[in-house]
């Protein structure tokens, strides 16, 4: 009998601490300095170690110089290497530029994400800033309009300065909107490819162990002595996506913290289908006529499994523009706003869903005659008035005629 309490006690120990490491209620613990994990539909925070606490990002920086080389350079165009180009310090030894050689737009950011090449960044930010300051400063300008307010960058590459840091909620943010641009998505989730300068071709592969995380869509990678390991991953399942990041970690363990919290994070989230394409939403008037609003697009929400949250829906109708006598069945006429505890979350365009015509309608003839009687009555009335003056007049100028008359002949 004692054996056997034995057994049982040991056994439920292990069960417990099997379930504080595992269990889904239970936070994970990661070795890296900072990190943090976020919804990438709505922004939100499902796990965070020190989010705003400062660090150096290494190369996780190359992301935001993809987003200003995505915003500023038009596809095609070709940029040069500088000697202060092909002086960075090297980051790889499959593919370094030569001073002259020219690379056009598209194969700079493959070999940007892919291999991460700081002689590449260099290139991109000089022919975009002209120098590296004036780039930063727009680096920094983009940082500031996506919220990342505990950042300043000053390299374009991710090289060392110390005045060069972020936080990792910061960079999640940047990932999140990286997600706006699809050749950007593509590049990070790219594991060999080709890349051509105007004087050769080269085969380049990322050899991060990225690719070997089953649900990663892609990411990025850093390493600098002072930084020590950087990584920034997007992981989906179930029609669910995170973005997780990790700063301050060392070799092998930012993969690991990942992937540890990026699957929590999607365990922890839960996904409803709110609204279909098509559905109504509403309707405005058009001239007296009804307008029936629908939705322009499907929308899926994510949220925490434990969200306490108020949800709102509402249309809202654009006024229609001066002068517009048509409306387009799929013309956008408003916006149908989703408010998460009173703040707005996201917006679905409402479209028409028929096509309005107003015409003016045809005047009568009698609409005509009562139209002109209208517009001219203050004429009569004052042709009139000059008439019974001009009478009364005459009148007094006959009696005075007559009385003169009259005297003379006396």
């Amino acid at each position: 009998m004692k054996k056997a309490l034995f057994i049982i006690v040991i056994l439920a120990a292990v069960l417990g601490q099997v379930g504080i490491a595992y269990g889904e209620t239970n936070t994970p613990t990661i070795r890296s300095g900072t990190g943090v994990v976020i919804d990438s539909s709505t922004g939100e925070v499902l796990f965070q170690k020190n989010k705003d606490e400062q660090a150096f990002p290494a190369s996780l920086t190359k992301l935001m110089t993809a987003i200003l080389l995505e915003d500023h350079v038009a596809d095609g165009a070709w940029m040069t290497a500088s000697k202060k180009a092909t002086q960075q310090e090297v980051s790889n030894f499959v593919f370094n530029m030569k001073i002259g050689e020219k690379m056009q737009k598209e194969e700079a950011l493959r070999a940007l994400l892919v291999i991460s090449a700081n002689d590449v960044a260099m290139m991109i930010a000089e022919h975009i800033g002209g120098d590296e300051a004036a780039f930063a400063a727009m680096m920094n300008t983009r940082a500031a309009s996506i919220g990342m307010t505990h950042t300043h960058f000053v390299t374009p590459n991710g090289l060392h300065d110390p005045q060069h840091y972020t936080t990792t909620y910061d960079l999640a943010l940047l990932a999140k909107e990286a997600m706006k641009y699809p050749a950007i998505m593509e590049a990070m989730g790219t594991e060999k490819t080709e890349v051509k300068t105007d004087q050769r071709s080269v085969v380049i592969k990322d050899r991060s162990l990225i690719f070997q995380n089953p649900i990663a869509l892609g990411g990025k990678t850093g390493f600098t002595n002072q930084a020590g390991n950087t990584l920034i991953e997007y992981m989906k399942k179930d029609n669910k996506t995170v973005i997780a990041v990790v700063m301050k970690s060392s070799r092998g363990n930012e993969y690991q913290d990942v992937q540890t919290i990026g699957n929590y994070g999607l365990d922890h989230l839960d996904v409803q289908m709110l609204f279909q394409k098509g559905d109504s939403v509403g309707e405005t008037t058009f001239y007296g006529e009804n307008v029936q609003g629908v939705l322009g697009n499907s929308y899926v929400l994510t949220k925490r499994k434990d969200d306490g949250a108020v949800y709102t829906y509402s249309p809202v109708f654009t006024p229609w523009q001066s002068g517009q006598k048509t409306i387009i069945a799929g013309e956008v006429i408003g916006d149908y706003q989703i408010k998460k505890n009173g703040k707005l979350l996201t917006q679905i365009p409402i479209v028409s869903a028929k096509e309005v015509v107003h015409a003016e309608p045809s005047p009568t003839s009698n609409e005509v005659s009562q139209s002109s009687s209208s517009t001219y009555w203050p004429f009569w009335v004052a042709a009139g008035i000059v008439l019974f003056a001009l009478g009364i007049y005459l009148n007094l100028s006959r009696r005075e005629k007559a009385a003169s008359d009259q005297g003379a002949g006396a």
